[in-house]
């Protein structure tokens, strides 16, 4: 008398497969990319998930800032856009912020900070560690009108796909 076994695997084996493949694609982070108005209206940006919004004061380069950061969480990594205002501030204090941000970027990861900072609006990359961890960031700074403006997009190395770092952090596009 033979096994029903085999014809048992045999039958299941494609319900099995589908099971497994659902499973794996769940695992994979998916990208539902959608344009949103972010800094206060001043700027829009393409985010690859649903955004949160957090506002708290910060301290940059010893000065006080209400700061706000828009986020969308993909996976293990952030791709956000933060913004803080610097009405009345004079130029100089305005670029020293500029670059005080820059170097916090690099900082973060304990990474060391290139001696001349990238101009506004150039591409930045850090490789750094967070929690022993190999981490990636592609940013990009500035300062337009009364705000400081950063996009970010930042995440373990192996979780963070350099193709959609880049996509989102050229999304950003300011209004006239």
């Amino acid at each position: 008398m033979r096994s029903a076994a085999p014809r048992l695997a045999a039958l299941f084996a494609p319900f099995f497969a589908g099971i497994l493949v659902m499973a794996l694609s769940a695992c994979s982070p998916t990208y539902d990319w959608r344009e949103l108005d972010v800094a206060d209206g001043a700027a829009r940006a393409a985010f690859p998930a649903r955004v949160r919004t957090e506002s708290r004061d910060i301290t940059l380069d010893g000065s006080a800032l209400a700061y706000t950061l828009d986020a969308a969480r993909v996976d293990q990594a952030v791709f956000a856009v933060g913004h803080a205002s610097l009405a009345g501030l004079p130029d100089a204090r305005r670029e020293a912020l500029a670059k005080a941000l820059m170097r916090s970027l690099y900082q973060n990861l304990k990474a060391q900070p290139p001696a001349d900072l990238p101009p506004a609006g150039t591409d930045i990359a850090v490789q750094g560690e967070a929690g022993g961890k190999p981490v990636l960031l592609l940013a990009r700074i500035w300062v337009r009108g009364d705000l400081l403006i950063e996009v970010v997009a930042t995440g373990p190395a192996d979780k963070l796909p350099r193709a959609e770092a880049q996509t989102f952090v050229h999304s950003l596009r300011f209004r006239q």
